[in-house]
């Protein structure tokens, strides 16, 4: 519900809402004193690195939002400013954040459009239970800008503000937060857009209980890599002196989940535990399957492997996990082949792959040409290539392939050595284009 206009109430003290720009008027190439015209924008973005393990500070008792790390974050206009307003394009030029006449020392001042990620996950077993905050537009920027403000839980929509312009009062959020993982804050343009769209999250505050999750959870190592069409696992002891009823439903979730769109795969998703007591057993974890060009194919990130019974979580864990490419090589034999006008001649390609694969996989042959591939050359054709036989660490295929001569086809062409790209299954293209560095030299010759 959006709360109703302030511009009477500014009236009635006898205040005048100071017009101004974002920040103090800029000259445009237009001439005005809109820092936006001609849709101008300064967009900042941030990242924490995803091989850090971020500190997490949340205690007991009442947290303030503004000394959490932030997992990611962006802004529309200058990068996002803790404890005053957004200001302009540069770093700390803002002003106190200020609603309705109100100055508050802590805070986020940010323009829209903008997003802030924080883990709501305590320490040493710390439950957070409720999120409150003070949001509205800057009293700098007077009766302009129009913006929306929206609250995420998990990734689902749990607060929105609907449309708030310079002359509303600032809104109070108060949000249950308990057994959440992430808290994402949003300020959109509110569709008209983003014109002097100062918004703040003023004086954000956590609340968290000291109750610990019932189920202890341990493993046996805090580094785990698996290997692109692998599994690897690793141990987990759990343990509880509650009467905890299983069995325990597992899954992992990725910190900084913005970075990576696929995940690995749990491959073990239920334990049988019933508390008190302790149970080992080791968790599989398969590498993502998932074809993603242009993404490197080696891969570390941290992720928390977490327990639940009955829809509540009562266990979680730390566990880095690095996804390895494999190593895949391809050749030819023999390496030359020659022959005449209608001959067809007969050849064998290797392909070997470290570690191995569980078997052989299909193989497909094509030249390159300009960009792409085809089955013929100059003067050779592809005729087929035969199914694939070996194990998965070294597989071959015969393929058969046709000498003709072309009519105009000058002598100094009639001896070639091509770069033949070698398909393996779903191997190419996975992660990164030409994965797996599937190239192999043929010498090919015709004879006249």
């Amino acid at each position: 519900m959006q709360s109703a206009p302030r511009r009477l109430l500014l009236l009635a003290l006898g205040m005048t809402p100071a017009l101004v720009g974002c920040g103090q008027p800029q000259t445009t190439q237009e001439g005005g004193s809109d820092p936006y015209a001609g849709g101008m924008s300064h967009p900042w973005s941030f990242i924490a690195p995803a091989d850090q393990v971020l500190p997490l500070s949340l205690t007991p008792g009442e947290n303030t939002l503004q000394y959490e790390p932030i997992l990611s974050a962006k802004n529309a206009w200058g990068p996002v400013e803790k404890n005053t307003s957004n200001g302009e394009q540069k770093a700390g030029d803002g002003r106190a954040i200020t609603l309705n006449g109100q100055t508050y020392p802590q805070g986020y001042g940010v323009h829209a459009g903008s997003e802030l990620r924080f883990s709501l996950k305590g320490t040493n077993g710390t439950q957070c239970t409720r999120f409150s905050v003070d949001v509205g537009v800057d009293d700098e920027v007077g009766s302009r800008g129009s913006v929306i403000f929206q609250v995420f839980l998990d990734g689902e929509l749990r607060w929105d503000t609907g449309r708030l312009t310079g002359d509303y009062l600032a809104q109070r959020i108060d949000l249950d937060i308990t057994g959440k993982r992430e808290l994402r804050l949003v300020v959109t343009d509110a569709g008209d857009g983003i014109s002097y769209d100062h918004a703040d999250w003023a004086d954000p505050r956590i609340y968290c209980t000291d109750k610990p999750l019932p189920v202890g959870l341990s493993l046996d190592r805090s580094l785990l890599t698996v290997f692109h069409k692998h599994s690897a696992s690793v141990r987990a002891t759990f343990s509880s002196d509650a009467n905890v009823s299983g069995p325990l439903d597992l899954r992992l979730e990725r910190l900084n989940s913005g970075l990576e769109p696929n995940l690995p795969r749990l491959e073990t998703t239920r334990v049988n535990f019933s508390g008190p007591g302790t149970t080992t057993q080791d968790i599989s974890i398969a590498a993502p399957t998932d074809l993603l060009s242009n993404v490197p194919e080696d891969i570390q990130a941290p992720y928390l492997l977490i327990a639940s019974a009955g829809g509540r979580d009562v266990a979680s864990a730390l566990l880095t996990i690095g996804v390895r490419g494999l190593k895949v090589s391809a050749r030819f034999e023999p390496t030359f082949v020659s022959g005449r006008d209608g001959e067809i001649k007969r050849g064998t390609v290797v392909v070997t792959v470290d570690p191995p694969l569980d078997g052989p996989l299909p193989i497909r042959l094509g030249f390159w040409a300009s960009g792409w591939t085809e089955n013929e050359s100059d003067f050779t054709r592809i005729l087929g290539v035969d199914p694939s036989r070996g194990d998965g660490a070294t597989m071959r295929a015969d393929f058969d392939l046709s000498f003709f001569d072309r009519p105009g086809l000058p002598d100094d062409r009639t001896t070639d050595r091509q770069n033949l790209i070698v398909y393996v299954g779903d191997l190419f293209g996975y992660r990164r284009p030409y994965y797996g560095n599937l190239y192999a030299p043929l010498d090919l010759k015709l004879i006249r």
